[in-house]
This record gives structure tokens, C-alpha cells and sequence, in this order.
């Protein structure tokens, strides 16, 4: 990268607040639109674009927080859009690749395109003087409100390699209609402030501690966690395990994993309760939890987020109403586990709840007998997100 040009992306587009976003994607997507969309508030006529515009945008997410960014919509008919759609990139703390979801011929070549281009970004950020940012990446499935459009999660499979080991993840949009963006961006601005990064002053004294929510602590347990699922057991045997009391670890990765196992399988309210019940016994009757005690608050917060990123990944909840699979039967269930780590990697913090309560609210006896609503900011909104879903 060009000292000279970062050094005028600096003068000319300072970045006071928020983030600096590349939207990029194949031509003819409604990236421009998109941009438009989020700046005006209403649809407006675009032609192809043949360079970068740029805007700044204020919006809100699905449960009325707001993220503000600089949008960088490189155009499809630059001479070369791969080298601008790189140039900007690394510049920036972000990408949103918008793609077209009646273009199924085009597929494959759109996630090549995707490929080289967070090849090349990887590549260049890897030499930078600069501590960089955990990169992530938005992918809108837009036009899903036209005939033909492929299901999300054809396109969601045909992007898994190029997006494994990522912050990324990808929803399904209709521009025309506005409909999609809030949760898309929702998880957007989870995954922005949770790569929080590098761009920090170094201490000249030597840390001895390492903070356990710096992106280098978050990145190392992350990665942790991946190969951890990889020889994790079955969800069958995993809550077979929960229940006879004798999990192999009793610790952060787990409870997370109980949580997606039983809120995936047998939906929210039924899954909730069994969350509550089974931590509760394991605490009270388990030798692993020896000085522990069930705590409400923090149960409840867990569920939430859990349960928000498994909207986000789309799965379909498994009820005894509408599905054949059950825990007790022969069936095996299969484990969408790892994809749902690879879409919210932000679970693996498990001071999360730090950003929503202070610590003497969440530490506090009543918070820990009953569940306190957060003194910080509101908890992510599940019913929005799930009137949002019904009405696609």
C-alpha cells in the first residue's frame, strides 16, 4: 500500500467516528442503491457506477442501536475493480459485498472474485506497520424478493470456505422493499466493535497480564474454540453428557454450546427453560462446580445472545411440532455448531455482558436471584428480530 496514498485517505476522509466500509460486489447488485438507501432513507434511480462514491452514513440495527460508517462503494465498471475494491479495503475496518440472488450462473465467479480479493487484503494487511483490525465482512443476498432467487443458504454454502475462519456472515435483503438490513446490521455492529483492535498507542511498560478482551486474547481463544469443536462430542451425547452430570469441562465454551444445542433443537421457550433447569442441578449436584452458584442474570444474557446468533445463522428451529429429530431418538442431529462459532465469534467473550451491565449490577445478589435489566444499554431485542423474520 502507497505511504502517500494512506497518507491523503488520512487528510481527505479522516475517520472522526465510526467505521470505514468498502462496499463492493459484482455490477449490477445494488451496491449504489444500497448506499443511497442508507443515506437518504428511499430508493433512488442509479446507473452503473464508474468509480467510488462515497457518503456517510448514519443507521440503525434491529434493536435501535446505531452504526455509523464511512461507505466506500467501489464501482463494478472501474478498470479494475479487485484493485480498488483491495485499495480501499485495507484502508478500511470492513467490507459489505452485496450480491445478486437471482444471478445463480454468476455464483461461482462471484465467490472467486470475494476470494482474491481477501486474499490480496490479507496479503497487504499482513505487511503493514500498523496493528490492523479483525477484518469483517457483510454479505447482503439482495433481490430476494424477486422469482428465481436462490435460498439463502445455497449461498451461504457456495461462500463457506472463502468466508472459514472469518468474521462474516451473510443475510438475505431486498433493497426495493427495505427489508433485511436491521439484523443484517445488527450482527454487523457486533462483529465491528468486537474486532476492536490494534489501532492503540503501545504501553512502554511490559504487560504481564494479558487482557482478556484485547483483540490478540479474543483471536487466541477464538481459534482455541475452533479446534476444540473439531473433537468435540456429538449433540446428542453433549446433552446426554449435560445431563448425567459428567461434561468433560464445565467452562465458558460449554455453556455456550448447551445454550445453542437446546435453544436450536427445541426453539426458545422450551429450550430456555431446559437451559435454566439443567445449569441450575449441574451447579447444585456436579463436583465440577464446587463454589459456584446459578446466576439469573447472567443465564438470561447468555440465552439472549445465543439465541440472536442463531437468527443470524438461520437455522431452522427444531420443534417436537415440526421436526423428526428429537435427543432421544436414533436420529442424528446434525451439528451446526461450528458454522454457528464461525458466524458469532463474538460468543467467545465472555465478558460480553460488561458492554450491556455494569459490574455491580450483574454482580449484585438480586441480579444473581432474579433477572435485572441492563444499566448500560438494552439487551439485543429477539421479538423485533423475530417479527422482522415472519415478515419476509
Amino acid at each position: 500500500m502507497s505511504s502517500v496514498f494512506l497518507r491523503l485517505m488520512d487528510r481527505f476522509f479522516a475517520k472522526n467516528d465510526g467505521y470505514n466500509v468498502t462496499i463492493s460486489g459484482p455490477g449490477d447488485t445494488g451496491k449504489t442503491t444500497l448506499l443511497y438507501l442508507l443515506k437518504l432513507g428511499y430508493i433512488i434511480q442509479t446507473i452503473s457506477t464508474h468509480g467510488t462514491n462515497i457518503e456517510t452514513i448514519k443507521t440503525s440495527t434491529a434493536t435501535g442501536r446505531t452504526l455509523k460508517f464511512t461507505g466506500w462503494d467501489v464501482g463494478a465498471g472501474c478498470a479494475n475493480i479487485r484493485t480498488m475494491t483491495r485499495i480501499y479495503s485495507i484502508y478500511g475496518d470492513a467490507m459489505i459485498w452485496v450480491v445478486d440472488s437471482t444471478d445463480r450462473g454468476g455464483l461461482s465467479e462471484d465467490v472467486q472474485a470475494l476470494t482474491s480479493i481477501l486474499g490480496d487484503i490479507d496479503a497487504s494487511r499482513s505487511k503493514s506497520a500498523t496493528p490492523r483490525k479483525n477484518y469483517c465482512i457483510l454479505i447482503l443476498a439482495n433481490k430476494q424478493d424477486l422469482p428465481g432467487a436462490m435460498p439463502i443458504d445455497d449461498i451461504r454454502r457456495a461462500y463457506a470456505t472463502a468466508l472459514s475462519g472469518r468474521t462474516a456472515s451473510i443475510f438475505k435483503t431486498s433493497l426495493t422493499q427495505n427489508t433485511g438490513l436491521p439484523d443484517a446490521f445488527e450482527w454487523f455492529l457486533f462483529a465491528l466493535q468486537n474486532s476492536s483492535a490494534g489501532n492503540v498507542t503501545q504501553s512502554l511498560t511490559t504487560q504481564t497480564t494479558l487482557d482478556p478482551r484485547s483483540p490478540t486474547a479474543l483471536e487466541e481463544k477464538f481459534n482455541s474454540w475452533l479446534g476444540r469443536v473439531e473433537n468435540d462430542s456429538d449433540p446428542q451425547e453433549f446433552i446426554a453428557q449435560f445431563h448425567s452430570l459428567s461434561l468433560p469441562a464445565w467452562d465458558h465454551y460449554t455453556h455456550i454450546r448447551i445454550a445453542f444445542v437446546l435453544l436450536s433443537t427445541y426453539g426458545r421457550q422450551k429450550g430456555k427453560d431446559m437451559i435454566f433447569e439443567g445449569i441450575e442441578k449441574y451447579i447444585a449436584q456436579s463436583p465440577q462446580t464446587r463454589g459456584r452458584t446459578f446466576h439469573v442474570t447472567m443465564t438470561y444474557f447468555w440465552v439472549q445472545i445465543v439465541h440472536l446468533g442463531i437468527r443470524n445463522l438461520n437455522i431452522a428451529t427444531l420443534t417436537p411440532s415440526n421436526s423428526s429429530y428429537s435427543l432421544a431418538s436414533s436420529d442424528v442431529l446434525p451439528d451446526q455448531f461450528p458454522a454457528f462459532l464461525l458466524l458469532n465469534p463474538y460468543v467467545a467473550d465472555g465478558n460480553l455482558w460488561a458492554d450491556y451491565y455494569s459490574k455491580e449490577v450483574m454482580m449484585s445478589p438480586v441480579a444473581k436471584a432474579g433477572m435485572v435489566l441492563p444499566d448500560r444499554k438494552s439487551l439485543p431485542n429477539l421479538v423485533i428480530r423475530d417479527a422482522i423474520q415472519k415478515g419476509q
